[in-house]
C-alpha cells in the first residue's frame, strides 16, 4: 500500500489524531520536512497511544504557514480545490469602479463580508484590496482601482458593487501558476492551522526502508 494511502487509513480510524511534530528544512532549500505522528486516545489511560510516525516531504513549496505544531488535529487532507489556492489557480483580475454610494459604510460591510465568504477566513480581510487610503474615504472619492485579486473575490465584489449603484470595470490576466504535470496540480497540505502549499507531498513512515 502506498505510504500516503496508509497514512490517511491510520488517521481515519476512530479515536485517531495527528500531531506535527517537527517541520524542518529538507535536502533542498524548498523542501519541508514534517514530522507527524498518529496516535489513537486510549480510554484506559486518558490519554493518546502512539501508532505509527511519518516523515511528510514537501517539496517546491510555494507558500507555507506552521500554526500547530505540537498540538494534535482530527483531520489532515490535500485539497486541489481550496481558498488557499485561489491566489496561483484563479485568473487574477484588477477591479475598478465608479460612482459614489449612498451608504459607504454599508458598502465597506458588504466587501468585507464578500472577502470572508470567498476566503472563509484562510486569507485576511483587507488583503488584495487597495490600501493606499482607507477604503472608506477610496470609495467616497468617486471611483479608482478597488484592487487587484484572484477571480473568486472580484466576482464577489461586482455583485456587491451592482447592489450599491456603482459602475464597475474589470480586467482578467491569466494565472500565475500553471501545473506541472496533468497528474500534479497544486495542491495545499492542510494540518489545522497549518497549510503546506506545493505540487508534490511524499510519505514515508520513520524506521521502515
Amino acid at each position: 500500500m502506498p505510504k500516503r494511502q496508509a497514512f490517511f487509513n491510520d488517521l481515519a480510524s476512530p479515536q485517531r489524531q495527528a500531531a506535527l511534530l517537527i517541520a524542518q528544512v529538507g535536502a533542498m532549500p524548498t523542501e519541508i520536512q514534517l514530522v507527524t505522528q498518529v496516535a489513537e486516545y486510549d480510554e484506559a489511560v486518558q490519554g493518546l497511544r502512539p501508532i505509527r510516525t511519518y516523515v511528510i516531504r514537501v517539496s517546491g513549496v510555494t507558500e507555507h504557514r506552521v500554526m500547530t505544531l505540537g498540538m494534535t488535529v482530527d483531520e489532515i487532507s490535500i485539497e486541489t480545490d481550496h481558498p488557499l489556492l485561489y491566489q496561483y489557480t484563479a485568473p487574477p483580475a484588477a477591479v475598478f469602479f465608479r460612482g459614489t454610494p449612498k451608504d459607504v459604510n454599508a458598502l465597506v460591510l458588504d466587501i468585507a463580508q464578500a472577502h470572508a465568504t470567498t476566503f472563509q477566513g484562510w486569507r485576511h480581510f483587507p488583503q488584495y484590496l487597495n490600501i493606499e487610503q482607507p477604503l472608506a474615504t477610496l470609495l467616497e472619492s468617486g471611483g479608482g482601482l478597488l484592487g487587484q485579486m484572484p477571480q473568486p473575490l472580484a466576482d464577489r465584489l461586482i455583485s456587491v458593487l451592482e447592489h450599491h449603484g456603482l459602475e464597475h470595470k474589470v480586467m482578467v490576466g491569466e494565472p500565475p501558476v500553471k501545473p506541472r504535470f496533468d497528474n500534479q496540480p497544486l495542491s495545499v497540505l492542510l494540518m489545522g492551522d497549518s497549510y503546506f502549499i506545493s505540487f508534490m507531498f511524499s510519505f514515508d513512515e520513520m524506521g521502515k526502508a
